[in-house]
């Protein structure tokens, strides 16, 4: 997948932003129109502000780790390590509601994928700058 216009799309304003708050607001404008492009090339085509990663305890069928998918590659891109979906967790949908009334499973692969290339293509822009 190639991304296009990188430059411009990366682009944001921070003299509004507190400086304790820019690594973090530059990481989630790098992130959101990747993730959006890669989910559709993937065939995803839900809102990435509705999707969300959940790992559930199966003995007591409780979320035991819920974040959006928008926040978990943030923080990622941030702490430098590369989000990985695993087998335990499910992708989905809060627009109906809590995860427990809307199990609509993504394909994991697609998103992982996704989330990978969202990754690694952020990490190579950093590189190069």
């Amino acid at each position: 997948m190639e991304f296009t216009d990188v430059k411009s799309k990366d682009f944001i304003e921070l003299a509004a932003i507190p400086e304790q708050d820019q690594v973090k607001k530059i990481a989630e404008q790098r992130v959101k129109w990747r993730l959006r492009e890669a989910l559709q090339a993937n065939g995803i085509h839900e809102p990435i502000e509705n999707l969300h990663c959940v790992t559930v305890q199966t003995y007591c069928d409780t979320p035991h780790y819920d974040l959006s998918l928008v926040d978990r590659l943030v923080d990622a891109v941030v702490d430098n390590k590369a989000p990985i979906i695993g087998p335990g967790e499910c992708i989905y949908t809060n627009r109906l509601g809590a995860w427990k009334d809307v199990r609509e499973d993504f394909d994991r692969a697609a998103v992982q994928n996704a989330v990978s290339t969202v990754y690694q293509h952020i990490k190579q822009t950093e590189q190069a700058d």
